[in-house]
């Protein structure tokens, strides 16, 4: 794990740095910044995966950092500290969806939670995507960035969508393009048709579920990425995998 410590009191982040390299079971590499600023500057080399902030720093708070990393895509977890009980504090940091929000003198116990939380989060991430990678042939190489504006649209919005009914005709009254000029499009760009790429996303979902802990039902994952039945999600899954979704996750637990 990558973590990014930032308070611009060096005690802190040297406090935290260090009690957090005593967890010896959790590989983690631990940086630390005084300012917003340089906590910006740090990650131009450095992603983590878990950026723990105080929010009352000058010139750029804490919540600020966090709204612009999040805009930037440079992390996606945060845990915030602060001195203060604050209530408009506390009402952003939800907004903000941060892990917590930490009051100073830290209670090492909760911290050290929320960090073995997020490893075995990342740790059940790694291995689903690696046994995703195994079935790498199902799916089409959507790894180029060069699709035009239109396609990227319409990929956001089947990507947010997914899990409902969604046809040609809705993409055509979304867009504004004839169902004709989508499918052209979709094969040009992509290699695949409209239903191919809605199948896919499909399938990489459900083997998510699947490999998940906690997994929810065969019927459940249905319901969840856009099947009528189980008995339809069934048969494609089989189709395109040649497991059903039972011996999938047997096969991979």
């Amino acid at each position: 794990m990558k973590i990014l410590v930032v308070d611009d009191e060096e005690v802190i982040v040297l406090g935290i740095i260090k009690k957090l390299s005593q967890l010896s079971d959790i590989p983690t590499t631990l940086v630390g910044a005084y300012s917003g600023e340089e906590a910006l500057q740090v990650m131009e080399n450095f992603i983590p995966d878990l950026l723990i902030t105080d929010i009352s720093m000058a010139p750029m708070d804490g919540l600020e950092l966090i709204s612009l990393t999040r805009a930037k895509g440079l992390c996606d977890h945060y845990i915030i500290l602060t001195a203060y009980e604050s209530f408009a504090y506390a009402r952003q940091a939800l907004q903000y969806q941060v892990m917590d929000y930490l009051l100073k003198p830290i209670d090492w116990s909760v911290l050290e939670r929320h960090v073995r939380e997020l490893a075995m989060k990342s740790d059940q991430q790694t291995r689903i995507a690696q046994v995703i990678g195994q079935y790498s042939h199902l799916f089409a190489d959507l790894s180029k960035e060069d699709f035009s504006p239109t396609v990227k649209k319409l990929v956001r919005y089947i990507n947010k969508n997914y899990s409902r009914e969604i046809s040609l005709s809705q993409l055509s009254v979304y867009s504004g393009l004839s169902e004709n000029s989508i499918c052209n499009l979709f094969k040009k760009e992509l290699g695949i048709t409209f239903l191919d790429y809605l199948y896919e996303l499909r399938l990489k979902r459900a083997m998510e579920l699947l490999l998940a802990d906690n997994s929810p039902t065969v019927r459940e994952i249905a319901l969840k990425i856009g099947y009528s039945s189980e008995r339809q999600f069934f048969r494609v899954f089989k189709n395109r995998t040649g497991y059903t979704p039972q011996q999938f996750r047997e096969k991979h637990a």
